[in-house]
């Protein structure tokens, strides 16, 4: 149903002219400057505009997601999103918000309190002066959600409020430049919507209105001017520095090449054909729209390359601007971001900044050294303001046109994280690439399906990479896949596999499109075979290592808990008389800085590269910080009993590459230890050995029968036995374990329901739009993308003769980075408060002071060298206990 306007449109000489032509240039400001200058508020809201239209203009996907989430032609969404841009900060027209400075004195306006944020004020202007009668657009019930996108537009949405007693003077202002506004942005008529049908455009607008701002804000390109001359005189200046803002940020959309070779896709693997995975992929139909692929392929099978491929293809048909890959840890997104760089910029026709995103990306040298060169390159200027602008907050690097880090990071698009619809901006104009998938626990997994629920609801493709997946996990995320394309109007076909699970073929590629599901085995050339030996005691597993140690092999012991793997690496050396430097520890409670160190010398000593020479003798203890994604290489594997699926990516560490081996070690295996898998064993029965493992892996029945295939087999055979194996260990009806571990198995399962519900009450719903209502919303912290026990930043602090000191001094000074870097994450279990001795208080509380954040998120622990390389201080865990606490670069930090 159409209207007709009344009102055709104020025109410039109507803004404020009320008011007295001489007051106009000086009624309102929008933003304040240290060195005391102004930019008048209708220039800022005019800047924010112009970005929001340069960001339409030069991303012909995000203009393509623009249309596809809104009902209604191309030229009224534009319009609409444009108009709501310029009037996005209405609320500054409150008087409370303009005596926040002196200049709001200056300007006459009335003294009134600013209990509200000024986006709460632009909401109830909206509400009291919309001018019904006079512009034709859908009604306000149905703007809700584009109307909360714009005013809200610091992070989160906000309630209305009321506007007071105070905000008479200026109604008249506030009300004239939105129909100026109107006037210069808007349509002629608009179809009437439904609230329902501008829900999905929501979440779009919000994330490129904050984008807009965020640009339009910085004083860098859009220089204060106060002086208010008119529409005419200061819109072609803003669209010109918006261009130039844009370009400036690499927020253009990326092209790809027009080249699909493998070799020029994929130069760092010249002279290798391609898998047959890869040339599956190389293979396809040209895309119609958005799709999903589930690639599974063996351990070191070149998935990533394959959904490197992948991605290229969406890319260079137009329905993608770049990728992003997700992780489960920072150490194999760091491992990823090395392996990608030396060949992602085959894949686009431009220069463009390759991200890192987690929380320690300053920890990566490779990282932190581009971001330099980049600074240092005289001849690229643009490029370093780009790179410095994406690197600076983990909510921008997700608009990088390429980028790698942890999954969390795109999750917490799909969470109540201030800012989350920043996140799914940068990500809807992306290829999502999520390797591991297999990896995550259950609440993790439902957050994972709910952001492939949003991603393909926006209209992004993904591609899911797997070496171990379950048939319930294969059809859970192709269910919300299809769920999500169903949100965005399709009419998606149901997702048809094998009915039975073992039957499913592996490797394995599966498409899902608007058209259609598919599923198409493929070849492979790489094979697993694996020998398993089980062990019943550690006395075993240590004999196993000091044989290595003096065969001049390389082993690794991967335990299932910290103290596990710190008994372990005490025991080889005290008892069994192994030299303390031949022995390597690698685990999760090391500082940032020294966790990096390590991990590159992990890497150096068992990756790809390295030689015999180093490699001899060498003996690695670690968690399971190198199951997954980390390229290493050890001539015997030793594990822990673990489920199935982690077993065959431990397996996979072993014999990885072609390689001359010691006597002796020419076959590949893997000792695990166990208990015995009988079927009268004990519901107690993994506990018993060991003791703190359970807590890690709870479904004792799980691991019963994980222990029971593995010694039937007596090898993990790959491609061949996949689905046996996989499908075996967490099926029901094939093997039964003891019924003894019914009660624990019914305790762990109760509680997977129950993070599973936390995780669908905890996340947003695509359906509801971008609203305050029926959603939860608070910020990062509050929004956990990962539901573990509690735990915090223990920031550790060197106490010498001379001072106090941030465990990592890299002589910068007391930088954020470096605070970071002297942080190792700890359970509030073992440690939840630290002892200042009071011979170092008043140094220790000047150092805090000192900090950028002035250490009000972590616990600061002050330690004394006791012996050389070892430092001790004190604590108390979480149930008020003392403890001493010793740190090394060894070994990390322990606990007593």
């Amino acid at each position: 149903m159409k209207s007709q306007r009344a009102y055709q449109g104020a025109g410039p000489s109507h803004y404020f002219c009320h008011r007295g032509k001489d007051r106009v240039q000086y009624d309102y400001w929008g933003k304040t400057f240290l060195d005391g200058d102004w930019h008048h508020l209708g220039h800022h809201c005019l800047d924010v505009a112009a970005v929001a239209e340069r960001l339409l203009d030069t991303n012909p996907v995000w203009s393509a997601r623009m249309v596809d989430l809104a009902p209604m032609p191309s030229v009224h969404a534009r319009s609409l999103l444009l108009f709501l841009a310029a009037c996005h900060d209405l609320g500054k027209f409150h008087p409370g918000f303009q005596r926040l400075t002196p200049l709001g004195e200056k300007f006459g306006h009335r003294r009134g309190g600013y209990a509200h944020h000024h986006t709460e004020y632009g909401l109830a202007f909206w509400e009291k002066l919309w001018p019904w009668d006079y512009l034709d657009l859908p009604d306000e019930y149905s703007l809700k959600p584009l109307l909360t996108a714009a005013f809200c537009h610091h992070g989160s949405p906000r309630g209305i409020c009321d506007l007071g007693h105070s905000t008479f003077s200026v109604e008249a202002d506030a009300e004239a430049f939105v129909r100026e506004m109107a006037a210069r942005f808007l349509c002629e008529s608009y179809e009437q919507f439904r609230e329902a049908e501008l829900e999905p455009l929501s979440w779009f607008a919000a994330g490129l209105i904050i984008l807009a701002d965020w640009i339009g804000s910085n004083e860098h390109w859009f220089k204060p001017v106060s002086r208010w001359d008119g529409f005419e005189a200061y819109w072609p200046a803003a669209q010109g520095r918006a261009a130039d803002a844009v370009a400036a940020l690499g927020l253009a959309g990326a092209r790809a090449t027009d080249t699909c070779g493998f070799a020029d896709l994929l130069p760092h693997l010249k002279g290798c054909a391609p898998s047959h995975m890869q040339q599956a992929v190389l293979d396809l139909p040209e895309p119609a729209g958005p799709e999903m692929l589930i690639i599974e392929d063996l351990t070191g099978g070149g998935k990533t390359e394959a959904a490197l491929l992948a991605a290229h293809r969406s890319m260079r048909f137009g329905l993608a601007s770049g990728l992003y890959v997700g992780l489960p840890t920072m150490a194999t997104a760091n491992a990823m971001y090395e392996r990608l760089a030396r060949g992602y910029r085959a894949l686009f026709d431009q220069d463009i900044f390759f991200a890192l995103a987690h929380g320690g990306t300053f920890l990566n040298e490779t990282y932190m050294s581009g971001l330099g060169a980049r600074q240092g390159a005289d001849n690229d200027e643009g490029a370093a303001v780009s790179a410095h602008w994406l690197a600076d907050s983990r909510k921008k690097a997700l608009l990088a046109a390429c980028g790698v880090g942890t999954i969390d990071q795109a999750l917490l698009g799909v969470l109540g994280a201030k800012h989350q619809s920043l996140r799914l901006l940068g990500l809807c104009r992306s290829v999502l690439v999520v390797d591991e998938v297999h990896s995550y626990d259950v609440y993790t997994g439902e957050l994972l399906a709910n952001l492939l629920r949003f991603h393909a609801a926006m209209g992004g493709s993904a591609v899911l990479l797997s070496a171990t997946m379950t048939d319930e996990l294969r059809r859970s995320l192709a269910g919300a896949w299809r769920n999500g394309r169903t949100l965005a109007g399709k009419s998606v076909p149901e997702f048809e596999q094998d009915a039975d699970p073992f039957s499913v073929p592996f490797p394995l590629m599966t498409r899902l499109t608007d058209e259609k599901s598919e599923s198409m085995l493929v070849a492979t050339r790489r094979a697993l075979n694996v020998v398993v030996d089980s062990v019943h005691d550690e006395s075993g597993m240590f004999d196993t290592l000091r044989r290595a140690f003096k065969a001049g092999a390389c082993a690794c012991w991967i335990r299932n808990t910290v103290a596990d793997v710190l008994d372990a690496a005490r025991l080889l050396v005290e008892e069994y008389g192994l030299p303390a430097d031949r022995v390597l520890v690698f685990h999760s409670r090391f500082t940032g800085a020294d966790r990096a160190d390590i991990e590159r010398d992990v890497l150096h000593l068992f990756g790809k590269e390295s030689v015999a020479s180093d490699r001899a003798g060498k003996i690695l203890i670690a968690s399971q910080v190198v199951e997954q994604s980390l390229d290493l290489d050890f001539d015997v594997l030793l594990s822990d009993l673990a489920p199935m699926e982690l077993m065959i990516q431990r397996a996979g560490r072993c014999h990885r590459h072609e390689r001359s081996r010691p006597v002796g070690y020419e076959t590949a295996v893997m000792r695990v230890l166990m208990p015995e898998p009988g079927d009268d064993a004990p519901g107690d029965w993994y506990g018993a050995m060991f003791e703190k493992g359970q807590y890690v892996y709870p479904r004792p029945a799980v691991l019963w029968r994980t222990a029971r295939l593995l010694c039937t087999k007596g090898a993990i055979v790959l491609p061949r036995d996949a689905r046996e194996l996989v499908e075996g260990a967490y099926g029901d009806g094939v093997l039964c374990a003891p019924q003894s571990m019914d009660g624990r198995e019914m305790d762990a399962f109760g509680k997977e329901c129950a993070d599973k519900a936390v995780a669908c009450f905890g996340s947003l719903d695509f359906s509801g739009g971008y609203s305050l209502e029926g959603s939860p919303w608070g910020d990062d912290v509050a929004a956990p993308t990962r539901l573990g026990e509690p735990g915090h930043g223990l920031r550790l602090l060197r106490v010498e003769d001379d001072g106090v000191r941030l465990w990592s001094d890299d002589g910068k000074g007391v930088t954020m980075d470096n605070c970071v870097r002297s942080e190792v994450r700890v359970a509030v279990r073992l440690l939840s408060s630290a002892h200042v001795p009071e011979s170092c208080a008043g140094a220790v509380s000047s150092l805090m002071e000192s900090m950028p954040d002035k250490g009000r998120w972590c616990v600061y622990l002050p330690l004394r060298e006791i012996s050389p390389g070892v430092w001790s201080g004190s604590g108390e865990d979480g149930r008020g206990v003392a403890r001493n606490v010793r740190y090394d670069r060894r070994c990390g930090l322990v606990v007593d």
